[in-house]
């Protein structure tokens, strides 16, 4: 219910940004490689995760170099977990999963993505305006899943290893290459970095894993 009537929040606020003055909307699809990160020993990152990062964005202009991004997607993120000292893995169907020492735990996750960055940009250079990106990246879970091979575990739901919500930072620069009127290509790169816990801590309270991302920014302005 919780992550029902925050997806609903989330939606509104971008539909209201929508109907304002000013604003340019666009497409994307974005290819990324992320990983997961804990700041004990004992837990280590130990994997990538090809995923992709789908949706709309929406821009809205304060001047001609200045202008509020925000946008709504579907990201598909993860990475791989070593447990050096074993762990007990909860299913979404009730089970129990042990586990052993320097078990490996494959995550892969999906988000609801609605960014929210200040974007500039510099006058345009014959067909092209170059810009830099800073923002937050609020997200909510939607899916969790996980492989463990030593179990012969595969594509087993581990909502309750993973919270709900999710903070994390963006850095991202690139182009947009005029290609008629106010139409433009983009791409550049973006890096995002968490701020708060991935993971569930039920056995343990100091803990805390974030995820990396690097992105390939490809899409359409209009």
């Amino acid at each position: 219910m919780i992550k029902k009537l925050i997806t609903v929040a989330l939606i509104a606020i971008f539909f209201q940004c929508i109907n304002a003055q000013n604003v340019r909307l666009g497409i994307f699809a974005n290819p990324s490689l992320s990983w997961l990160k804990s700041d004990i020993s004992r837990i280590a990152g130990d994997g990538n995760h090809i995923g992709i990062n789908a949706g709309l964005t929406i821009e809205k202009q304060f001047t001609q170099h200045y202008a509020f991004s925000t946008g709504l997607s579907i990201h598909t993120m993860g990475g791989a977990l070593n447990y050096k000292e074993g762990k007990t893995l909860r299913t979404g169907e009730g089970d129990i999963v042990l586990i052993a020492n320097e078990g490996e735990v494959d995550y892969n996750l999906q988000y609801l993505h609605i960014p929210l960055g200040l974007k500039l940009r510099t006058t345009e250079i014959g067909y092209s305006t170059y810009f830099v990106q800073l923002g937050l990246d609020p997200m909510i879970n939607v899916k969790s899943t996980a492989n463990v091979k030593s179990k012969s575990l595969s594509k087993a739901s581990v909502g309750k290893e993973i919270n709900l919500l999710y903070l994390a930072y963006h850095v991202s620069a690139g182009l947009e290459y005029k290609i008629v009127g106010n139409t433009a290509a983009v791409i550049g790169i973006s890096y995002m970095n968490g701020f708060t816990d991935i993971t569930d801590n039920y056995t343990t309270t100091t803990e805390r894993t974030t995820m990396n991302c690097f992105e390939i920014s490809l899409g359409i302005m209009f």
